[in-house]
């Protein structure tokens, strides 16, 4: 079974619910804490997002894709709006 980040992420449906990406999102970005934290590297919101852009990218790289959880933890950490949340 593939426990990497990106195997557990391949797993997501693409008929996610927002719940379903929330979840998600948080378990991505508190993987990316924990190998941080193994690593001595500084946590904060900053740094947890590049290391999300850099799944992200390895993602659209190897398998051609995008998960909205990963793109939804980006953009709150970020400081971004949601620009459907109306």
């Amino acid at each position: 079974s593939d426990t990497t980040s990106a195997g557990v992420l391949m797993k997501m449906s693409e008929d996610e619910t927002d719940q379903d990406i929330y979840h998600d999102a948080c378990f991505a970005a508190g993987m990316c804490c924990l190998k941080l934290a193994s690593e001595g590297g500084e946590i904060n919101r900053e740094r947890l997002a590049i290391e999300l852009m850099r799944l992200l990218g390895g993602l659209i790289e190897q398998r051609e894709e995008c998960p909205s959880s990963l793109i939804f933890a980006i953009e709150q950490l970020r400081g971004e709006p949601d620009e459907e949340a109306g």
